[in-house]
């Protein structure tokens, strides 16, 4: 009887699942499928680690994306960078997060309203009330040391969730933090940071750090391939991580480094999808 309620149950889930793809297919929309992949529980069968978005969002970053209009009225994440404006829902100032949030690993792990803060792109994401970045306003953070720097430590704060740490502010080259352990078998199994990686790492382009996508690639490459950690991120890492480096010196990087790894002499189809961001 158990076997058969089993079965029931799992069926049931089955067909709600491909219920909400078919109306995410047929309503095919960013918000609208990203929301139905956490009303369907967050269950990967629903859509999937790297399913949410398509390539053509991937394209669109690596050209910029072309005919993309600015709305000059749009300053929220400009504020936010100024130390002017908290992050909502739940959240807080700028400056009081990189200090009061640091280390706070259950809250950072729990809380997905702050990541479109600290990291914004382009893109529209999960938090409505968030906004998708402003050319304005990447131009002018870029421009103003003291709010290019808060970005800077936004990355480090996720770092050290991560159990990684910024060795070389300059190059950006990427070390073990000292807790690494515990925080690398937390990243192992918590796929929805994979979506946050990628947010992280375009936002990085935006704001004046495109060089350090590749020190943040390379050390997660050699974590997997020589030192056997961070296994699960292999897939993100090859398939959409590596696809928002700009600079093509850095792909080249990239496919040479994976061919040596993999003992292929060929280049690496380059992906064409795309894991989205929280």
């Amino acid at each position: 009887k158990k076997t058969k309620t089993r079965q029931r149950r799992d069926a049931c889930w089955n067909e709600r699942i491909e219920r909400v793809r078919a109306y995410a297919d047929t309503k095919a929309t960013l918000r609208l499928r990203a929301a139905l992949y956490f009303f369907a529980g967050g269950d990967r069968r629903a859509y999937g680690m790297g399913a949410v978005n398509s390539s053509e969002d991937t394209r669109r970053y690596r050209e910029g994306y072309p005919g993309q209009e600015d709305d000059a009225g749009a300053t929220k994440n400009l504020e936010f960078y100024s130390n002017e404006r908290k992050s909502v829902p739940q959240g807080d100032y700028v400056d009081t997060i990189h200090t009061e949030w640091w280390g706070q690993y259950d809250w950072l792990e729990q809380h997905h309203g702050y990541i479109q803060w600290l990291f914004p792109i382009r893109e529209d994401g999960l938090n409505m009330r968030a906004q998708r970045l402003m050319l304005h306003e990447a131009q002018a953070i870029r421009g103003d040391p003291v709010k290019k720097a808060r970005i800077r430590k936004s990355y480090e704060l996720m770092l050290d969730f991560y159990g990684m740490r910024l060795k070389d502010a300059d190059t950006g080259e990427i070390e073990r933090a000292d807790n690494y352990r515990a925080r690398y078998d937390h990243l192992n199994h918590s796929y929805h940071n994979y979506l946050r990686i990628t947010r992280i790492l375009k936002c990085l382009g935006e704001m004046g750090y495109e060089h350090y996508k590749w020190p943040f690639l390379q050390f997660v490459l050699r974590e997997i391939y020589e030192n056997g950690e961070l296994g699960n991120c292999k897939t993100s890492c090859l398939r959409f991580w590596s696809q928002v480096l700009r600079n093509v010196a850095d792909q080249k990087k990239m496919r040479r480094v994976v061919n040596k790894y993999e003992g292929t002499d060929d280049d690496a189809d380059d992906a064409d999808d795309d894991d989205g961001g929280d």
